[in-house]
């Protein structure tokens, strides 16, 4: 198995990345009617619903050993090869996985290989427009993302009765990904919270934005420039939960 990109940048993730409970109970909602879950891209177990059998699948040995032993048992794979047989779950999810993935095509396949009813996913929507800190200082990130994210139509085409809702980010999100700090600008000056964003370890210069947002935020610029947004209590930021029927799909066979 491939290194993970996680065994170099995710060593001290869970000081960073929690389970928000207001994210948790929007994804649940989906998840409600589960006997079973797979949950790919499993990471340190964020969002494992507790109320049915969970499997999780981890491709990173460094985020498998921050697991808790509460944590629902991790089997060390990739989405694009699941040990598992034919319909194994009822249902499958993943929570800011899919832009990692090497090969979604096959890792799609898989999903609806090993899954009798629904597939649920939290992404990011590459039509959606950039949030402040993307727009405004680190464009470079939202070239990344665009390339790497899922389009609503790439999904749409691997699954039957795709249903797309927009998941709102709490300002006070306790789950530090790329826009959790939306109204909290300073945090992103923070070298521990940027470690534990992926898409910041791909970037090759940092220092010319982190200069700017620190101006910015000094002269009291980001304040003016994002004034409509200082008393929002959540904001679209472009994350999206998926969920796609897989009932009725054709018999399973795996390539």
């Amino acid at each position: 198995m491939k290194t993970a990109l996680y065994d170099t940048i995710g060593k001290d993730y869970v000081l960073g990345r929690r389970t928000d409970p207001r994210i948790a109970a929007e994804i649940h909602r989906w998840l409600q009617d589960a006997e079973s879950v797979v949950n790919l891209g499993a990471g340190s177990g964020s969002y494992e619903p507790g109320n049915c059998r969970v499997t999780a699948v981890e491709p990173s040995e460094t985020m498998i050993r921050q697991r808790s032993a509460s944590s629902a048992p991790v089997v060390r794979a990739q989405a694009e090869s699941l040990p598992f047989p034919d319909e194994a779950f009822s249902h499958c999810m993943t929570v800011l996985s899919m832009h990692h993935w090497q090969d979604r095509e096959k890792a799609f396949t898989e999903i609806r290989r090993v899954t009798r009813q629904r597939f649920v996913a939290v992404t990011w929507d590459p039509e959606a427009e950039p949030f402040w800190l993307t727009r405004d200082y680190f464009p470079e990130l939202v070239d990344l993302d665009r390339k790497n994210f899922p389009t609503i139509d790439e999904l749409s085409r691997a699954f039957a009765k795709v249903s797309v809702s927009v998941l709102p980010i709490p300002a006070d999100c306790i789950d530090g990904f790329l826009a959790a700090y939306w109204r909290r600008p300073e945090a992103y000056l923070d070298e521990q919270v940027r470690n534990n964003i992926s898409t910041f370890s791909k970037l090759e210069n940092l220092e010319v934005g982190l200069a700017r947002l620190r101006e910015d935020l000094s002269s009291g610029e980001w304040e003016v420039r994002n004034r409509d947004i200082l008393n929002l209590e959540s904001l679209d930021a472009g994350y999206r939960i998926i969920c796609a029927d897989l009932v009725g799909k054709p018999s399973p066979t795996r390539t």
